[in-house]
């Protein structure tokens, strides 16, 4: 998903739009297509919330694919920092994002004021204040950590979704490894996806009172969007797509894969598509230059080979749902296609995602040719070890990650004043982490009190039960080791 020049904008300057008044605004940052597509459910959902509504900032790292996605969600961007430039390299993004950011917090406070103190509640007690109660990133993208960075910086606090990832390499991949690892000290509250996301934090001496456990918002993205209707330009695809013949979905793109990487999975493809020429190949090609000329000269003659142009979210969703199997080295399409019954084989050394491998889901292949062929083969010849991966219990979630990652920055904001059960976290050790002390805890909460003393308990009581319980229940707080005195509090405590 690196670096950020591939929409170059020479001469672009940050713009903000109107946005409907609502009590507090939670800025959601979006620098990349993944971020996207993983963020919209999350938009969605905070647009129904009686509470809160979402101030989307887009940074303009991926203009051209972060775009589509917003727009197939009928999500228009607030505010635009347009941080891309010709020739620019991570640095350079993280310095344009961070100057962006502090740039548009001053606008909306209305100029440059001293920052001692936090301001989460400043919207709370005095409703329509355009300045925002938290900032809200995703992932592991330098759009996430420059925003993240920014936003502590002016005393705004951190929500992290899709927190607690690790390949435990800050090279490998990178900056991705390096991005999760700087946002887990940024951050004062962590949504991650798996039991073995909140393990990973909890091993870095993470306070598991400040870490809820959601599931995965990809796979929200996954069920929204194969609900879309889509039309068909491409008639070769459309006929593949009816048919019953096998399908292999195949993405690549990482930085760790550009050159020699690639280009043995394209090599494995061509294997695979000699071998067996019933099966039916689509590789939705990156628009990177450098990935294209690893894929071409070996591909683009074979008949049943599809390469195309990137596909918007809506229709890759529909691909990757009718696909038989994927190989990727995708982080997303790992968590995401097996909960439509899609088996995926890794194309990668490592992975952040040991969950899925536990599960069965996803297989580690490489990027050796000769290797990744057999794997595939084995797995299309194969029915019984083929069905084994397809019934695999996919552990990253039920599709209401979102949900619940509205429901719990509700509390953290409004507390019992917005949910009725008890969280799966604690939201004093949010507020303590993100600069509050005691005294400043109690008055504040005194003051939302008072501002909104009719407002209506619970918004998303009726909306996703499944969701709601699956984030706040007793059972899930037991999990997390926020009631009971063993396992990751144990781990905690030993680690302090």
């Amino acid at each position: 998903t690196e670096p950020g020049n591939r929409s170059p904008n020479q001469g672009a300057t940050r713009t903000v739009t109107g946005s409907r008044r609502q009590p507090v605004r939670v800025i959601i940052v979006i620098g990349t297509r993944p971020e996207a597509i993983k963020m919209f459910p999350v938009i969605l959902a905070m647009r129904e919330s009686e509470w809160l509504f979402p101030y989307v900032v887009v940074t303009g790292q991926h203009r051209d694919m972060v775009a589509p996605v917003l727009e197939m969600a009928g999500i228009e961007p607030d505010a635009d920092l347009a941080v891309a430039r010709p020739g620019q390299d991570l640095n350079d993004v993280v310095a344009n994002v961070v100057k962006g950011f502090d740039e548009l917090l001053t606008e909306l406070r209305g100029g440059p004021e001293r920052r001692a103190r936090p301001r989460l509640f400043a919207a709370a007690t005095n409703l329509g204040n355009p300045y925002p109660a938290l900032t809200l990133v995703h992932g592991d993208t330098t759009s996430a950590m420059a925003g993240g960075l920014a936003s502590v910086g002016a005393r705004l606090p951190v929500a992290h979704v899709e927190s607690g990832l690790r390949t435990g390499d800050i090279l490998s991949p990178f900056p991705e490894e390096l991005n999760r690892q700087v946002l887990a000290r940024l951050a004062a509250l962590h949504f991650a996806p798996t039991t073995a996301n909140v393990a990973n934090l909890v091993a870095e001496r993470i306070d598991p009172a400040r870490v809820c456990k959601t599931g995965n918002t990809g796979l929200d993205a996954l069920r929204l969007a194969a609900e879309f209707k889509v039309a068909w330009k491409d008639e070769r695809l459309a006929a593949v797509l009816a048919s019953d013949d096998p399908l292999l979905v195949v993405t690549a793109h990482r930085r760790e894969n550009l050159g020699p990487g690639i280009r043995g999975i394209a090599e494995a493809v061509e294997t695979i598509s000699r071998a067996r020429p019933d099966v039916n190949v689509g590789w939705p090609m990156h628009p990177n230059p450098a990935v294209r000329e690893q894929i071409m000269p070996i591909l683009a003659d074979r008949p049943n080979v599809l390469l195309s142009e990137p596909m918007d979210y809506a229709h890759f969703a529909h691909v990757l749902s009718r696909a038989t199997l994927a190989i990727t080295d995708s982080g997303g399409i790992q968590e995401e296609a097996p909960s439509v019954g899609t088996p995926v084989l890794v194309a990668r050394d490592t992975s952040e995602i040991p969950e899925g491998v536990a599960a069965g889901t996803l297989r580690i292949v490489g990027t050796d040719p000769t290797h990744v062929a057999e794997q595939a083969l084995e797995l299309l010849s194969d029915n019984m070890q083929y069905q084994a991966m397809q019934d695999a219990t996919n552990p990253f979630g039920d599709g209401f990650a979102a949900q619940c990652i509205v429901t719990a920055l509700e509390h953290v904001v409004f507390g019992d004043l917005a949910v009725d059960t008890a969280p799966g976290f604690s939201r004093q050790a949010v507020l303590e982490f993100a600069g509050y002390s005691d005294v400043e805890i109690a008055e504040t909460q005194r003051r939302v009190l008072a501002t909104v003393p009719q407002a209506k308990r619970g918004s998303h009581e009726s909306v996703a039960p499944t969701a709601v319980r699956s984030c706040w229940c007793s059972a899930n707080a037991e999990e997390l080791g926020l009631k009971a005195s063993t396992g990751l509090v144990d781990a905690y405590n030993d680690a302090a």
